[in-house]
């Protein structure tokens, strides 16, 4: 999977959110994306049949789990990560950033089956596993609180992550880590302002305009990126009330500069929230609490959407690669990919258009519940919900697509 800079998380919305839980079924295709999963299975356990060190043991399983995902495995690659935790979980002291990443992938594939108790719990034991092995000082180890602050406000608590992001900015301050204090400055904002969204208040609206015009105006030393972090966010605000040139000028300014290499993402909208009652169709009454809870017992719904981002930066020729189940959940995923906005492009020396294909998986999901029912009875909350993840591979080329088995 690819990894993406620093800069391009800050400049990305954030992408998920409740939506309409469908059910039929599928056919799905496979993406020849690299290893099989037989091949990543055998290497797994050929390292395991020698008693391999620690960290080629959790090369192995991630490069697995990865694998499985990829094929909509998600069952058995939770397993394949939850084993090598228990493997390796002790091994922590010796190799904290590889254990580190055992924590945090399992944390990515717990949010797409809805394993909220367990998302908190991986991350916070990646950030621990780093503390414990760097010192809290390390700056990995400070974004990874980060991170922390970001689980918070996902699982519906954004005055703990806004202390978090506070205490975090403060302490990377004093420690003169100047880009990790400004990736916590543009959480605080970016949590400001999605609060001021959601609340329409005037006092809200002033306060995250407040934190983004003073990080525009005042960015600390070699922190100049997160500046134009800022104006996206800024020019976001603007173009709801209206107000377009602020976007056209950050556009100016990058063709200005030549473009990118890389994709990077300006503007974009959350995901629209649909009605449930919107699936059942005209002839049907609207969703009532039981047909909710039983539509999500069936929300294991997925797919990869690939699509191409041209030399102006817009987005064309959205497809659906693959997937697991019913396609009709995926309307306001590919209404959204379509209104996005990328920085423009770095041409060639022979001027040919460039272009970049990304793809990436969308999981239909819920997160579970003791309570969504009044009783201890787990199940599903009532309010679906879209998880994203970028696959796109490091070359971006537009995959091979054929039908085949697994393995």
């Amino acid at each position: 999977m690819s990894k993406s800079s620093l800069s391009i998380l800050l400049l990305a919305a954030a992408l998920a959110g409740p939506v309409a839980a469908a059910q039929t079924n599928g056919d799905p295709e496979i993406v020849v994306t690299g290893r099989s999963l037989k091949d990543t299975g055998d290497a797994l356990a050929a390292c395991l049949a020698r008693n391999c060190p620690p960290d080629q043991d959790v090369a192995a399983s991630l490069a697995h789990a990865e694998n499985q995902l990829l094929q909509g495995d998600y069952k058995d690659s939770r397993t394949t990560l939850l084993k090598s935790i228990g493997r390796n979980r002790k091994h922590g002291d010796r190799f904290p950033v590889e254990v580190s990443d055992l924590f945090r992938a399992n944390s990515r594939v717990a949010e797409h089956v809805g394993e909220a108790k367990n998302f908190q719990l991986s991350v916070l034991d990646m950030r621990n596993t780093l503390k414990a092995g760097l010192g809290e000082k390390d700056p990995r180890v400070m974004v990874a609180q980060i991170e922390v602050g970001d689980s918070r406000a996902k699982l519906g608590f954004p005055d703990e992550a806004e202390r978090i992001y506070q205490d975090v900015e403060k302490e990377a301050i004093a420690n003169g880590q100047n880009r990790v204090a400004m990736f916590a400055r543009v959480r605080q904002a970016l949590l400001v302002q999605t609060r001021a969204e959601a609340s329409n208040l005037d006092s809200d609206h002033k306060e995250a305009r407040q934190l983004l015009d003073d990080i525009i105006a005042n960015p600390l030393p070699g922190t100049e990126e997160f500046a134009m972090a800022a104006q996206v966010m800024r020019a976001r605000n603007d173009r709801k009330k209206g107000d377009a040139s602020s976007t056209e000028a950050i556009l100016r300014e990058f063709a200005a500069r030549g473009g990118t290499n890389r994709p990077v993402l300006l503007f974009s909208e959350p995901i629209r929230r649909i009605d449930m009652s919107e699936d059942f169709g005209n002839n049907q009454p609207a969703a009532n609490t039981l047909s909710r809870l039983t539509a999500l017992n069936n929300v294991a719904k997925w797919a990869d959407v690939g699509f191409w981002i041209g030399a102006d930066g817009h987005v064309d020729d959205i497809e659906i690669l693959r997937g697991e189940g019913t396609r009709q959940w995926l309307k306001p995923v590919t209404e959204q990919i379509k209104g996005r906005v990328y920085a423009p492009l770095r041409r060639t020396d022979n001027d040919a258009t460039p272009g970049f294909y990304m793809i990436e998986r969308y999981t239909l999901t819920a997160r579970w519940t003791d309570d969504a029912t009044g009783t201890n009875m787990r199940r599903r909350e009532a309010t679906p919900r879209i998880e994203r993840l970028d696959i796109t591979p490091e070359n971006y080329a537009r995959p091979v697509v054929a039908s085949a088995e697994k393995g």
